[in-house]
């Protein structure tokens, strides 16, 4: 099956995105605490997205009614926004990622964006990087209702862009993003940048191919290559 697509994570694949992970932490549970979450039950140290999980089943167990967890979880997210949108204004492109999109766009691939900020701030990100016009789809965590490593972010971008799951390469460099690859069947690509301690990468080693920062462009292009000629 010839390869049609390429989708890209975003922070840390294609751009430096330098969001203040501590103070988006702290501001989402701040958020949690005020609206009845026991601070001793959330910790910064942990993933955004862990304390929320936490939070949800706390909130279920105090008979919080779900429109008004809807609500907090509303709050959560407009202060993380906050300070992603910080991050986004100053997003600046990793050295020799260029080469590779326009390589990609020479071979007529379709390019995406699945990540897990607003679409609106990875929006911001691709502007103030210069990259913005490589992408045929971006798809944020505002975009579905499942996000990555859920199947139905990679599925939503596939069915947009017309292609079906087999015909993409998902290029990351995380473990999440090797899980969506492999959870609907795609090629992928593992980017390995530097990334949070709590971002394991124990799923790396299926990636078709793993990548270090000093091969970009030149590896990463070959890898693509190696991929789309199959």
């Amino acid at each position: 099956m010839s390869k049609k697509a390429i989708v890209w994570d975003l922070d840390g694949t294609l751009i430096h995105f330098k969001i203040n992970s501590i103070k988006a932490r702290r501001k989402a549970i701040q958020v949690l605490v005020n609206n009845g979450i026991p601070k001793k039950k959330l910790s910064s140290t942990l993933p955004i997205l862990d304390n929320i999980s936490i939070s949800k089943i706390l909130f279920d167990q105090f008979g919080i009614p779900k429109n008004e967890i809807k609500k907090i979880l509303k709050l959560v997210n407009e202060a993380i926004i906050e300070v992603e949108y910080d991050a986004a204004i100053h997003a600046k492109l990793i050295e020799g990622m260029e080469e590779v999109l326009d390589f990609v766009k020479e071979k007529n691939l379709k390019q995406a964006i699945f990540t897990y900020n607003t679409h609106e701030n990875a929006l911001i990100s691709l502007k103030t990087a210069g990259i913005l016009d490589y992408f045929d789809v971006i798809a944020g965590r505002d975009d579905t209702t499942n996000i990555k490593p859920h199947p139905d972010h990679l599925k939503a971008i596939c069915n947009r862009l017309n292609v079906d799951c087999n015909e993409i390469i998902v290029i990351g460099d995380t473990s999440k993003d090797i899980e969506a690859a492999l959870n609907v069947g795609a090629h992928s690509i593992a980017l390995e940048t530097r990334i949070p301690i709590y971002l394991n990468r124990d799923l790396f080693q299926k990636a078709g191919n793993i990548i270090k920062p000093e091969e970009i462009p030149l590896q990463l292009i070959n890898a693509i290559e190696r991929l789309i000629s199959k």
